[in-house]
């Protein structure tokens, strides 16, 4: 730590970023090369992760994940996945020596976790052998599915897990660790209850281990007068866990993992049919019981959006739900230009459009250039919000909505397409059967960008950006949408 600090008195933030890209880069070189891991360039990035000064330690924290853990995780490839374990297994030994942490340590005491070792034996015993699940499904009370964190994946993944959950266990109360927003998208379903659980994506290292401190929490509380053979723990291969690698339940007793990156091989599956496959091997089951991607969503909001398209639509016109958010990563997307164009070719055919103004500071930004260019020729914007309040749709060329992804979802649900990057979008539109059209790009290999195609019942239509000039990519989009 003390030549961070050095480090960092006599040099600009710039300088510790590029600092920090430089290790992470070397640390992927090493282990492409067949190398191994360099547990000294590891400690370099905590030490920056950790730094107390926020700036400083946003670069750590960038590198490590951006650079590290995503990249090893989007590949679908098994030996990058145990190069994972070895090196977050090391990260959670360095977190447990901080005086700040000394309540992680010692809960991971409580389990026979002492050292990098115990952590990676204990993963490997879980993903490596089969696991058949409990003989007496009727005993189960309670099952216990854990959040994948980020929405797109919880409906394209845990959403499955959720639903063949209840037929698994047709006598277990169903019960979601999941953040919040949850609720927006799966709130409607009575027979499942959602336990708030917020994992800090944003946060430092203590505080995403705080996330799974609280799981553990909610799990203790809700089995304290039970048996373990009455309750059932289904890891969706959750960040709360980091992949697994963090207990919930002594000796893993009624533990399950979903280890996507086991189907290494299967490149042209995507990971709906995965966590299907998996569940059959595990509890029992064939290809009847697939099942799709699904939501609840909470009947106010269908209301709402009904209401909202009886207003909006006089002549039967084709109404398209539209989301150019690609969740904070600006490579998915190709660029203004071509969302523009698209916008402008419904506005042409007559579409009745609404374009999600997105979250964050940049997305609103970008769509507010797509708004002020339509304005600027001569087109009618009305803006809401998600209380769906107007005066008059009607004769407006596009809907502007800022709002929350519930009522979005419902938007969704009510309209005729469907159009977005590979984002949550995708993934909302497929689980509602809605057709849509989803453009991947700047993905990391084809296995990735099949892996996380949107999975469901109706039309879907892609656009793989690989090999594809802005021109083309605007052509074939076109002509998907002239043929609705």
């Amino acid at each position: 730590m003390e030549e961070i600090l050095i480090y960092f008195s006599s040099h600009s933030e710039i300088d510790m970023t590029k600092r920090a890209k430089i290790i992470a880069k070397k640390i992927m070189e090493e282990h492409c090369l067949g190398i191994g891991i360099d547990k000294q360039r590891v400690k370099k990035l905590f030490d920056l992760a950790i730094h107390k000064d926020e700036s400083v330690a946003k670069t750590g924290m960038d590198a490590t994940f951006k650079a590290i853990i995503e990249p090893l995780n989007d590949s679908f490839n098994a030996a990058d996945r145990d190069v994972y374990y070895e090196i977050f297994s090391y990260v959670i030994q360095l977190i447990r020596d901080l005086p700040e942490a000394v309540h992680i340590d010692e809960t991971l005491k409580t389990f026979g976790l002492f050292t990098q070792q115990d952590l990676l034996d204990r993963v490997r015993n879980l993903v490596l052998p089969d696991k058949t699940g409990p003989a007496q499904r009727h005993d189960v009370k309670k099952v216990f599915v854990l959040s994948r964190v980020t929405i797109g994946a919880d409906v394209a993944i845990t959403s499955i897990i959720i639903e063949r959950s209840k037929r698994i266990f047709p006598n277990a109360q169903i019960l979601f660790l999941a953040n919040r927003k949850n609720y927006e998208l799966f709130g409607g379903d009575e027979n499942m209850e959602i336990i708030p659980l917020d994992y800090q994506r944003r946060g430092g290292l203590i505080s995403r281990l705080e996330s799974w401190l609280e799981a553990l929490e909610s799990v203790n509380s809700e089995t304290k007068d039970m048996e373990p053979c009455e309750y059932v723990i289904i890891d969706s291969n959750s960040r709360v866990t980091q992949l697994g690698l963090l207990p919930l339940v002594r000796d893993d007793t009624g533990y399950y993992l979903f280890e996507p990156l086991a189907h290494a091989g299967e490149k042209k599956r995507k990971l709906g049919e995965d966590v299907n496959e998996w569940l059959n091997k595990v509890f029992g089951g064939t290809t009847e019981d697939f099942t799709y991607p699904t939501l609840s969503v909470p009947a106010r909001y269908n209301e709402a959006a009904k209401g909202f398209y009886r207003k909006l639509v006089k002549n039967g016109e084709l109404t398209v739900t539209v989301n150019f958010g690609v969740g904070g990563n600006d490579d998915k997307r190709v660029r203004d230009e071509f969302e523009f164009e698209v916008v402008s070719h419904l506005i042409a055919l007559g579409a009745k459009i609404i374009l999600d103004e997105g979250f964050g500071e940049d997305e609103v930004e970008r769509s507010d250039r797509i708004l002020d260019r339509l304005k600027a020729r001569g087109k009618t914007i009305v803006r809401v919000n998600e209380d769906l309040a107007f005066t008059t749709v009607s004769s407006a060329d596009l809907i502007a909505y800022k709002g929350g992804i519930g009522q979005f979802a419902a938007l969704i649900s009510q309209s005729q397409f469907y159009i977005g990057y590979d984002s949550m979008g995708q993934h909302v539109a497929a689980a509602l059967e809605i057709p849509e059209l989803v453009i991947f790009n700047g993905y990391p290999s084809e296995k990735f960008s099949r892996k996380w195609h949107p999975y469901g019942n109706g039309k879907i239509n892609i656009i793989h950006a690989e090999g594809k000039t802005e021109t083309d990519m605007l052509e074939k989009a076109k002509s998907v949408l002239n043929e609705l």
